[in-house]
């Protein structure tokens, strides 16, 4: 099950899906995305967290140019406590070094979302997935 949004220039800048043989909500972000953009991209994902119910989520920014650190106090007041409602306890950070996206990730870490959910950062998808592998065993154990 996968879904995307598209920004103003009909560009796909958001793709979340659910990957049941991992256990994890997958999502990338391509290129630039607006506040506008990211509250889009974050309903998207809701939906489908609120139909699968997964506990693990993959954020990747690695491919994301514009800057959202400042959506982080709309993230902590309206996302997260309907992310969390849906089932969400895990949520592994991508981004490149010296980025937006690993500003974002900073931002993030010592906020009520990192300090709600098990919260990691990376700089790579292979050290995030894992990562959440490892909170899964630990969970299932």
């Amino acid at each position: 099950m996968q879904r995307e949004a598209k920004n103003s220039f009909d560009r796909v800048y958001y793709v979340v899906e659910h990957n049941p043989e991992l256990n994890i909500i997958d999502t990338k972000w391509y290129g630039y995305a607006s506040q506008n953009d990211l509250r889009k991209a974050c309903e998207i994902g809701l939906e489908l967290l609120e139909q699968t119910k997964c506990p693990y989520k993959l954020n990747d920014n690695s491919e994301l140019t514009g800057p959202w650190a400042d959506a982080v106090a709309w993230l902590e007041k309206d996302w997260l406590p309907r992310a969390m409602q849906a089932g969400l306890r895990y949520l592994a950070h991508v981004a490149h070094e010296h980025s937006y996206g690993e500003t974002a990730g900073q931002v993030m870490q010592v906020s009520k979302i990192g300090r709600q959910l098990e919260f990691c950062a990376f700089n790579s998808r292979p050290e995030a997935l894992a990562w959440l592998k490892a909170c899964q065993l630990k969970a299932n154990n």
